[in-house]
């Protein structure tokens, strides 16, 4: 990463994993670099201001990559508090409608861990970083601005836990020269700009009415469990309920039901085993039935696509970048907001880097939305299109055509491993979705053996592999 100290003191409002791989970019370029956090850090328990991190997550391995160059030697920290590295189909088992994914290698290592273990490590490396301040118990009210209404700093209040309604806490101005805004789906950004005379497009939104209950197990060591994962998609417009369980050490396990189109995972005891007791997948039953519970079950319906276009706005603040969650918030099944968070802090350096060549913030702002919009649109492509296939509307060419290749893929995935290596591989966004339709795929597309295409028109369990 491009190390040249060119200003003074930046800004962090968030310190979620998208906040705090920005503070680890802005250490390169800034003097001071101050996180701004409303909750009180609890340390490796849920903060209430990432309800997501009770449900499984996933790093998806271009984001652990990136890690990786933003810390070096995370990867290996993770694996000694117990965070679990293998290839993926060789640990991973998924049930697709017509049978069982191969398990033989596909050369794509993955890392499984809780968010709450991740943010925690990601957090304690950036805390160590000389100039770095983080700042608790800190509710961002609106951005300052100068004549120009470029941005300057933020007005702060303290949360103050049991104050006296009524009692006037005090604020806190606080001045940057960069402003970044990592507050994820909570973020105020689009009123707050719309109060400084700046006009912002209307968000894109996508809605499939998914939710997820998740609950923590711990389970005895089984040589014959021979995997890490275990998933089964939900797929439109037939497949509304699916699940995933994943080891995060050693002997804990995350089981996590999934419903959409308005199929709500129950969160008490009897309903959620009779939901994982309905699916296909008998994994996650086993799970429960073998398993010593570890905790509540909690449940979520915070799963909205939204993205908003701040690349649009033609009178974008020089001094202000917004990333991660807060410019674009995916449906979680998909897995892909941690690593799009890390691949715009990538941008970030990158950006920041031709600045500091000119010693000026000019244009930045601007550059960067519009560069973070490119990241978006490949992940937001896929989960959107997939997702208004649950929606009782009639779909756009594009959704329509999207989603039907992708159905005809995954029918063939459990049949055609090397088809299953390229959709890992886009899965896990190493590579683009052009990869699955290469020539290479297309021709893995167009004939089946006789036994696959009898159980892609009965798609019964079968064996597991």
């Amino acid at each position: 990463m491009t190390r040249s100290t060119t200003w003074d003191r930046a800004l962090v409002l968030g310190s979620g994993f998208a906040g705090l791989l920005a503070a680890r970019v802005l250490t390169g370029y800034f003097r001071h670099v101050t996180l701004l956090e409303q909750d009180v850090s609890p340390g490796v328990q849920v903060r209430p201001g990432v309800p997501h991190a009770h449900h499984p997550h996933a790093l998806l391995a271009r984001g652990a990559a990136e890690l990786e160059e933003l810390f070096p030697g995370i990867r290996a920290e993770l694996l000694a508090r117990g965070c679990p590295v293998a290839d993926f189909a060789q640990t991973t088992r998924v049930l697709f409608p017509t049978g069982w994914a191969p398990r033989t290698p596909v050369g794509v290592e993955v890392q499984l861990m809780a968010r709450t273990v991740l943010e925690q490590a990601v957090r304690e490396r950036v805390a160590r970083l000389e100039n770095v301040t983080v700042r608790d118990g800190l509710r961002v009210e609106r951005l300052l601005l100068d004549v120009d209404r470029d941005v300057t700093g933020v007005l702060a209040r303290p949360r103050r836990p049991g104050r006296v309604p009524g009692e006037d806490p005090g604020e806190v101005r606080l001045l940057a020269d960069l402003v970044v805004d990592a507050t994820g789906r909570a973020s105020r950004l689009p009123r707050w700009l719309a109060d400084a005379g700046h006009h912002v497009p209307d968000s894109l939104e996508v809605d499939a009415r998914a939710s997820y209950s998740s609950r923590l197990y711990t389970l005895p060591f089984d040589p014959d469990r021979d995997w890490n994962a275990s998933y089964q998609p939900t797929m439109a417009p037939t497949s509304p309920r699916g699940a995933v369980a994943v080891r995060i050490a050693p002997a804990l396990w995350l089981l996590g039901l999934i419903g959409t189109a308005g199929h709500t995972p129950p969160d008490d005891e009897d309903g959620f085993r009779a939901y994982a007791a309905g699916l296909r997948n008998p994994d996650f039953l086993r799970l429960i039935d073998e398993g010593e519970p570890a905790g509540a079950i909690h449940r979520t319906h915070a799963t909205v696509n939204r993205w908003h276009r701040y690349h649009r706005v033609r009178t974008w603040p020089d001094r202000l970048v917004a990333l991660g969650d807060s410019v674009c918030a995916f449906n979680p099944v998909y897995g892909q907001g941690m690593t799009v968070a890390a691949l715009q802090a990538e941008l970030l350096d990158t950006r920041l880097a031709r600045q500091a060549a000119t010693g000026r913030l000019d244009g930045l702002g601007r550059a960067f939305q519009r560069g973070a919009a490119a990241i978006v649109r490949g992940p937001w492509q896929l989960s959107a299109s997939t997702d208004r296939a649950w929606l009782d509307t009639v779909l756009p060419p594009s959704s329509r055509i999207a989603t039907g290749y992708l159905t005809a893929v995954t029918a063939r995935l459990p049949h055609r491993p090397g088809l299953y290596r390229r959709f890992v591989r886009t899965w896990q966004m190493l590579d683009g979705p052009a990869a699955l339709a290469s020539p290479g795929a297309l021709a893995q597309l167009i004939s089946l053996p006789s036994t696959a295409r009898h159980r892609e028109r009965c798609p019964c369990p079968g064996a597991a592999p």
